[in-house]
């Protein structure tokens, strides 16, 4: 159920084609889950701004049953922001990524909950 939300100001068409089949992999490895559990979702042209400036920016939120933590986050951090930088040309001090470790009991998925 790892699901990466990205909301940026950066427009559609700053969005490469493949961003989302790059982020799947990047998550799937990362977290050590099957990529057909991998959710993506990118929110483009969204009115934002960092620091009060409006230069490019994003803010991510990574949930996940397990794989996250205080031991983990740091290079969770590492490599998930190098990917955005890398990928979107977003500056690494320009978004925070917010880690939320799901109850399994808190999921719905194919009618129950895991």
């Amino acid at each position: 159920m790892p699901t990466i939300n990205v909301f940026t100001n950066l427009s559609k068409d700053k969005i490469p084609e493949d961003f989302l089949a790059k982020a799947t992999d990047v998550l799937s490895k990362q977290l050590g889950k099957p990529a057909k559990y991998i959710t993506v979702l990118v929110h483009p042209d969204t009115l934002m701004s960092h620091g009060g400036s409006t230069d490019p920016c994003a803010s991510l939120t990574v949930s996940s049953i397990g794989k996250l933590g205080p031991d983990v986050n740091k290079d969770h951090s590492s490599v998930i922001g190098s990917f955005i930088s890398e990928t979107l040309g977003i500056a690494k001090d320009r978004f925070y990524i917010t880690f939320e470790n799901v109850v399994p009991t808190d999921v719905g998925y194919n009618g129950s909950t895991f």
